[in-house]
């Protein structure tokens, strides 16, 4: 770089600082840009003689390129100079005319600038490699690739007037209403009573085209659909507690006799009364806003919303009751803790109506078991069960109730004898036991932790048809069941029950004794497929019984429902199963955008791809076509 360019680029810089950085320092601003104006000043006179000096005509063109790009460069301190407070005030202008001043130079100087100094660098370095002789052709190539630089940067500062002036949004993002799901469908089927679905929406509103376009498959005899307009129905509204427009409103029964009546129409007691008497109707509502934009995040899940409703209406009150105070996974876990955390299968079970309830020996378990209980969850306990806990267990299935528990695996050394858990002998009665080991294999594994562990991490997809397995089982070629440190279970020889194996691991899983992720044949080890889960069904005092008993509690954490597909139609098909709601087992169709989940390893490379990889790519395909360029030149 010649010194003449060096000074240029220091005299920018100096009245940079005293313009910007010492503003309101009078004494180092006026001297800052006085030694800032002396260096542009001394550029000028260095470029001047060296155009003298020069014999070679592309040298001298070089030079004179260079010397009005460097007055380029100082006229845009001269339009500079426009944008100050001094100079705006002293052309009189009023408050409209001064603003689009101020935009015009504003804009306009760091453009001029760019054009003056981006060529001046490009030249300067064509002339610098070159101080004999140099080509015409090169020079007048310089100044034309510096001047598409330039203009390629200077587009930035028009285009920031332009957008802070004229503030458009574009909403480029994925957007569907979805259908409804085969879930919904049987809902609407399994409805004892038929719905009214009452849209209020403005008559402009686009949201309600996407709810009648989303409802249409659904009407029939079990489900009508109104589009209503809130203003114009003040009185309807009033009895179903509408306040204001951007409200589904999901009503069972007759609401003429309840517009009449002095009933509130916000209460939601299936067993309130009208004045007459009569049964009041039920109604359940979702808001969800008229404005489209607004809307989109609540019609994309506007499925798993109907289906919601659907059962409130239909089905009554479910009510699932999570054992604790022996280590079970629970909701309450940190995030991170993905093996012990249950937030996604509880987000999901209040999706499908439940209410989730905790359970341990201060709620009674003790005892007995809740009268409103539809389903008892037992997950992973580390510590065993008090006898009278799984005595209350016990008379909970024989009133007909519903179990699900999932063990963890247990390994037994030889010689050892495990202490009595009383939660065996409840397994026992259903007709399975524990058997000893944790499954591993060398494939067909979820690589979680990138180390010799992740061979416990299996995967699935022997699955039997059965009703808890219903969408896994139809669809096995493309989901797997995941079930991290998974024991498995085996059937005991005399028990009153039907037992059922519905979830297998592939035959290249092993039991590991040892827990050494190896597999030891001389430790009698062998691979073949081992039983998982078992649906079960029984006979009790009061009526029948059904339980599912899983030998991995991690199949239903966090770690398998919260990050495999798999696993969640799996809990769709055995909660509903197991509450005998079997025939509402279905799909829910959901467009929600998928959370994308980075990695700190995931992280690097991003930083690495983004900061080396692609501008390094640059660099190799610029320089391939210069060395093309050449070789065509050459030849």
């Amino acid at each position: 770089m010649s010194l003449s360019t060096l000074c240029y680029l220091g005299g920018m810089l100096m009245l940079f600082v005293g313009q910007r950085i010492l503003d309101g320092i009078d004494a180092a601003q006026t001297g800052t840009t006085v030694v800032g104006a002396l260096a542009l000043a001394l550029a000028a006179a260095l470029r001047v003689m060296d155009l003298r000096k020069a014999k070679d005509a592309g040298l001298r063109l070089g030079h004179r390129f260079a010397l009005v790009l460097l007055m380029v460069g100082v006229g845009s301190i001269v339009l500079y100079v426009g944008t100050t407070e001094s100079f705006t005030q002293s052309l009189g202008l009023d408050d409209q005319g001064e603003e689009r001043w101020l935009g015009l130079s504003r804009s306009l100087w760091p453009v001029v600038w760019l054009l003056g100094t981006i060529p001046l660098l490009v030249v300067d370095y064509a002339v610098h490699s070159s101080p004999v002789v140099v080509p015409a052709r090169r020079i007048r190539e310089s100044v034309i690739h510096g001047m598409v630089v330039a203009m390629g940067l200077a587009l930035v500062f028009p285009l920031n007037y332009v957008a802070t002036k004229r503030n458009e949004r574009w909403d480029l993002a994925y957007f569907k209403t979805p259908t409804p799901g085969t879930a919904t469908h049987a809902l609407v089927e399994a409805l004892e009573e038929p719905v009214t679905v009452r849209i209020f929406m403005p008559p402009s509103s686009e949201v309600a085209g996407e709810l009648r376009h989303y409802f249409a498959p659904l009407e029939g005899p079990k489900l009508s659909v109104e589009i209503l307009d809130q203003a114009a129905n003040p009185r309807l509204a009033k009895a179903l507690a509408v306040r204001d427009n951007g409200t589904i409103a999901i009503t069972q029964g007759d609401v003429s006799e309840l517009m009449d009546s002095s009933t509130p129409g916000d209460e939601e007691d299936p067993e309130a009364e009208l004045d007459d008497g009569t049964p009041k109707p039920v109604t359940r509502r979702l808001n969800i806003n008229p404005e489209l934009d607004k809307a989109k995040r609540t019609l994309k899940k506007l499925d798993a919303e109907v289906q919601k409703m659907l059962i409130e209406l239909g089905q009554g009150e479910r009510v699932a009751y999570f054992t604790t105070g022996h280590g079970e996974l629970n909701w309450s876990a940190q995030k991170e803790q993905l093996d012990l955390s249950v937030r996604a299968l509880r987000s999901r079970m209040l999706d499908l109506g439940f209410k989730v309830k905790p359970l341990g020996v201060t709620e009674g378990l003790g005892e007995k078991v809740p009268d409103d209980a539809t389903l008892v969850l037992v997950l992973g306990p580390a510590k065993p069960f008090f006898q009278a806990e799984v005595d209350s267990l016990n008379a909970f299935l024989d009133r007909g109730g519903a179990l699900l528990v999932a063990r963890e695996p247990q390994i037994i050394l030889e010689g050892e004898r495990p202490p009595h858990n009383p939660l065996d002998d409840l397994m026992a009665r259903l007709g399975v036991s524990m058997g000893n080991g944790v499954l591993a294999a060398e494939r067909g594994i979820v690589p979680l932790s990138r180390n010799r562990r992740d061979a416990f991490n299996i995967a699935t997809n022997g699955f039997s048809s059965h009703p808890t397995t219903t969408q896994v089982s139809d669809r096995s070629q493309q989901l797997a069941v995941v079930a991290p440190a998974a024991g498995y279970l085996e059937e005991v020889p005399e028990h009153d029950t039907s037992v059922v194996f519905v979830i297998r691991s592939l035959a290249f899983s092993w039991a590991d004794l040892d827990a050494n992720t190896q597999f030891d044949s001389d430790l009698g080890e062998s691979k073949e497929a081992r039983n998982i889960m078992a649906a079960i069904e029984g006979g009790g005092d009061e009526g029948s019984f059904r339980a599912v008993i899983t030998s991995d509690a991690s199949m239903f954490a966090d770690l398998g429902v919260g990050l495999s597909l798999g696993n969640q139609r799996l809990v769709d098909d055995t909660l509903n199963w197991l509450i005998g709601a079997e025939a509402l087992s279905g799909t829910t169709e959901n467009e929600e955008d998928v959370k994308i989940e980075h990695t700190k390893e995931g992280q690097q490379w991003w930083f690495y791809l983004t900061v080396l990889v692609v501008p390094l790519g640059v660099i190799l395909l610029g320089a391939a076509r210069i060395r093309l360029r050449r070789k065509g030149g050459a030849s």
